[in-house]
């Protein structure tokens, strides 16, 4: 293929086309609001079981997609065994971390094209401070049910021990988790 033809296509075709799918995934959305039919979905992902709990887990990272994750859990949370329900969200949720986490890792300090002619540089963190506290702040980020994909992009910045962000993730994305199923349990 002709490269102009690629520079083309990904310059001003590709984001006509991205325009056209997100104004499609909106009307779809409000459809699916307003007949009911997302409800019916998310009550339906009791017959999937555990591989429900590991969808809701995975899009539990994605601000867009968390309330739906939480509706899932507190759904399956009168279904399924608890402890096993929030281990195998927990894993699923520490993968898509460690995709964000390790994309990112590997992009810092190369510059990026963002936008037609517009690039930036992922810059290095080199305050100890933040290096210090990133941490506990990341770690109650994740826990709770806000987006958290900044989190990872801050780990990946900071090009933090990969064990140690598998760890605490884990453990902060359990603890969320459990707590949502639980809270589903109770109302």
């Amino acid at each position: 293929m002709d490269e102009k033809k690629v520079v083309r296509f990904v310059r001003y075709e590709w984001r006509k086309w991205n325009f056209y799918m997100f104004i499609i995934i909106l009307l779809l959305s409000v459809e699916a609001i307003i007949t009911g039919s997302l409800e019916k979905f998310l009550l339906s992902l009791g017959n999937y079981g555990y591989a429900g709990g590991v969808l809701a887990g995975f899009f539990f990272t994605f601000g867009a997609t968390t309330p739906f994750s939480i509706a899932t859990f507190f759904i399956l949370a009168e279904y399924l065994n608890p402890w096993l329900l929030t281990l195998l969200g927990a894993l699923s949720g520490l993968i898509s971390e460690y995709i964000i986490y390790n994309f990112i890792k590997n992009e810092t300090g190369k510059t990026i094209m963002i936008y037609k002619n517009k690039k930036i540089k992922l810059p290095k963190i080199k305050s100890k401070f933040l290096l210090k506290i990133s941490p506990l702040i990341a770690g109650i980020i994740i826990a709770t049910p806000i987006p958290d994909e900044f989190v990872a992009v801050i780990f990946g910045i900071e090009k933090y021990n990969v064990k140690k962000f598998l760890v605490l993730t884990f453990v902060a994305k359990f603890i969320g988790i459990l707590f949502i199923i639980e809270l589903g349990r109770i109302l």
